[in-house]
């Protein structure tokens, strides 16, 4: 089986910038593409889930969402970086546009499309990790049995001073992505 490092998009790979709706708006961290590298480098797979309730808003459309994230796909791939996949839950039950209306379970914190990786790309769970800077993400995470990691960029800091100790009891807490990534790695000198 795979392992594999699934990570949030908006704040914790790209700058965190409300609803993305155009590529000229893709602006990933400085840091971002180095450990999307690092994880590669040390045999993971790179997943991105993110929720994407603009679709389910009215304000962009399944087919520009897929030119935003090819934009951001290009950006990595420069860099030696590119994402195996990216998954998004177009949906959202205040949604204006009535197909994606509903509540669903594609949803972060729901799990199923992490199940789908999982299944498409044989991937081991348990030994694999989530890094995101939302609650929703860290239920994702363990939801399916992952190691979960909040970061402080995007909305991280606010969440880990909501959650507090007790919030985070089964995470851990790094300032960005690539000090995540170094830990899981152990880049970062430190045992696991």
């Amino acid at each position: 089986m795979n392992k594999a490092v699934f990570f949030d998009r908006d704040g914790t790979l790209l700058i965190e910038l409300g609803y993305l709706t155009h590529p000229s708006r893709v602006a990933p961290y400085h840091f971002a593409a180095e450990a999307l590298r690092m994880a590669r480098d040390h045999g993971y797979l790179l997943i991105a889930v993110t929720n994407q309730s603009a679709i389910a808003r009215g304000y962009l459309s399944e087919a520009d969402l897929a030119v935003i994230h090819r934009r951001m796909q290009d950006i990595f791939g420069e860099a030696r970086a590119e994402l195996d996949a990216i998954y998004y839950c177009p949906h959202h039950p205040d949604g204006t546009v009535r197909a994606y209306r509903k509540k669903c379970d594609c949803r972060k914190p729901g799990i199923e499309l992490g199940v789908q990786a999982a299944r498409k790309f044989d991937i081991d769970l348990k030994g694999s990790f989530l890094i995101g800077d939302k609650e929703t993400d860290l239920l994702f995470g363990s939801g399916l049995g992952m190691t979960t990691c909040l970061v402080r960029t995007g909305l991280g800091a606010p969440e880990e001073e909501r959650l507090g100790g007790e919030g985070l009891k089964d995470s851990m807490v790094f300032d960005n992505v690539l000090d995540a990534v170094k830990w899981i790695t152990r880049e970062d000198g430190c045992s696991r």
